[in-house]
């Protein structure tokens, strides 16, 4: 890294950023930088597959932060407000702003942000907020990576997590790119059908978004998928969800490990076990009966509200 040349501000998420990370960044630069602020938005790794189906459908370009070589001043990170995502590349002490929407965080591990977290359903909502709290407006490109994340992350408004924050502002940005109902329906239909396309092998579409936790003594991972057909899913892919989780779970040294799968289309979810304690602690928890590894939730729930259930009741 040349410590000669220092770029002011990076905006970024986590590392492989799902759509809500890549549009908060895309959109926070845009925000900032037309108050003058001196900044750019980059992100590590690489855009997960429904981010980069939204950013190709409308030719929107994002700049790849490993190829950046200059270091940076300042840190701002959008979706994400825990260290272990954050790139080796950043150092806590750089975060001068986390804005993100988790009940389940770590900010306050970075001393010297401004720190805003909000339990909506999307971080998209809050960074489209701050754009008409200050009437300043967005680009083309921001309102569709804004819009099209808090879809995705509330599951087209199904999900507990959505607010009426998440469904107002979406709306206002709707009527700003002048959708009609039936554009906006092809569209997310569109979106949500591309991620239910599941790349293979499965292993590596789980490690791509895959979370893990401490709560009290208990190391956790969870991988969450998000699709059509969540029954013909896994009637087809049972053998190797299995092995995959199997081998994450020794691998990541974790004493409890699942897959949530939530059904976009009928709302509801399947988890999936490979041993008898991640049985024993997410029935109880989550109040399920697991018959051969699958145990069926008829609530949507996302990973976000699972982590919160988790960090308070898992013993």
């Amino acid at each position: 890294m040349n410590k000669n040349k220092i770029n002011n501000t990076l905006i970024t998420s986590y590392t492989n950023p799902d759509l809500d990370g890549t549009a908060c960044a895309f959109a926070y630069a845009e925000l900032l930088k037309k108050q003058g602020v001196n900044c750019v938005a980059a992100l590590f790794g690489e855009p997960q597959r429904e981010a980069k189906f939204v950013l190709n459908k409308f030719k929107i370009t994002i700049n790849n932060a490993d190829k950046i070589k200059e270091a940076w001043k300042n840190v701002i990170l959008v979706d994400m407000s825990d260290r272990d995502s954050l790139s080796s590349r950043i150092k806590p002490q750089q975060v001068i702003e986390v804005i993100d929407h988790r009940k389940v965080n770590e900010a306050s591990t970075f001393p010297k942000a401004r720190i805003q977290i909000e339990q909506v359903g999307s971080a998209a909502t809050l960074i489209a907020e701050k754009f008409f709290e200050k009437e300043i407006t967005m680009s083309k490109k921001t309102s569709i990576l804004l819009l099209s994340a808090i879809v995705s992350n509330t599951v087209n408004f199904k999900a507990n997590v959505t607010t009426d924050r998440d469904r107002k502002i979406a709306n206002r940005i709707k009527e700003k790119l002048e959708f009609s109902n039936d554009e906006f329906l092809n569209y997310i239909t569109e979106m949500f059908k591309f991620k239910s396309n599941i790349k293979y092998p499965l292993k590596e579409t789980f490690i791509s978004d895959f979370k893990t936790f401490h709560f009290n003594k208990y190391n956790l991972g969870i991988a969450q998928l998000e699709m059509f057909g969540v029954d013909n899913f896994i009637t087809s892919n049972l053998v190797e969800i299995k092995k995959s989780l199997s081998e994450l779970k020794r691998e990541k040294s974790l004493d409890i490990i699942f897959l949530s799968c939530l059904d976009i289309g009928e709302g509801f979810n399947k988890f999936i076990i490979v041993d008898q304690l991640s049985e024993e602690k997410i029935s109880v928890v989550l109040g399920v009966k697991f018959i051969k590894g699958i145990a069926k939730k008829e609530d949507m729930i996302m990973r976000k509200e699972i982590a919160s259930i988790l960090k308070q009741k898992l013993i």
